[in-house]
Formats: C-alpha cells, structure tokens, sequence
C-alpha cells in the first residue's frame, strides 16, 4: 500500500501548530487540542509538566525511527522530508521527541492511552486526573 503523503514534503499547517506543543511548553488546553486531534489515528502518548507549562509526543518502544515515521504521518507528509526531531528515552524504555532540557526533570509525566477519539475536554480530564 503506497503512503498516501509521499509526494508531500513539507507538514499540514494546522498539524504543524499543533505539533509545536511538543516541542514548546504550553498551555494545557493546546496540548489537549494536539492530542485530541492525534487520536484519531494514534493511541500512546508521554505527557509531561512543568509548573502550569505542559507538553507531549507520540512514544514508541522501537526508537526513533518509529517515532519519525509516526511523526510525519501525523504531520500528513512523506517522513523522508521530515528531519531534525530529536528524542529521548523516559520510564520503561519509551522513545519520546521531548528533548531533556539539560538534565532538568519534569514535575511530573505520565504515558497515556487512548483507545479511540477523545475530545479535547475529554483529553483534559484524562491528563489532569493522572497528574494527581
């Protein structure tokens, strides 16, 4: 089965604004928003928090290719175009694009899955009820 956005080499701009909050701290609200539109297609995510600044990324076992190629689906572009998304390794081995900043942990983190869509309010009240 071909991949349906292998001529498309740069991201979707809606998904690209919303793939920012992985990479920039935010407000809970637009990292609910991310994820809520990710569940459509993917189920597990790191979430973390820092004071009332939150972020995620998509997680994987299998390293950072995965995690590249997951990227770019969500992104709705070919992941050759897609480069220069860092990762790290949290918890139980999981392969996340949240780069460490220099050694200082979160206030908190958690891996989440969802089995279906979840709205954006649903999302919230996943993350909040698991950050406690």
């Amino acid at each position: 089965m071909p991949d349906p956005y292998e001529e498309f080499t740069v991201p979707d701009p809606e998904r690209a604004r919303l793939f920012g909050s992985v990479f920039r701290p935010s407000r809970l609200e637009e990292v609910a928003e991310a994820i809520s539109v990710a569940t459509e297609k993917f189920h597990d995510f790191y979430i973390e928090r820092r004071g009332d600044e939150w972020r995620w990324s998509f997680l994987t076992k299998g390293g950072p290719y995965p995690l590249l190629r997951i990227s770019a689906r969500f992104l709705q572009m070919d992941p050759y175009s897609l480069s220069g998304i860092g990762t790290r390794v949290v918890g139980d081995e999981f392969c996340v694009q949240i780069v460490d900043d220099y050694g200082v942990e979160p206030d908190s983190w958690v891996v989440v899955t969802f089995d279906k869509y979840h709205s954006p309010e649903e999302v919230v009240t996943r993350i909040v009820g698991l950050d406690e």
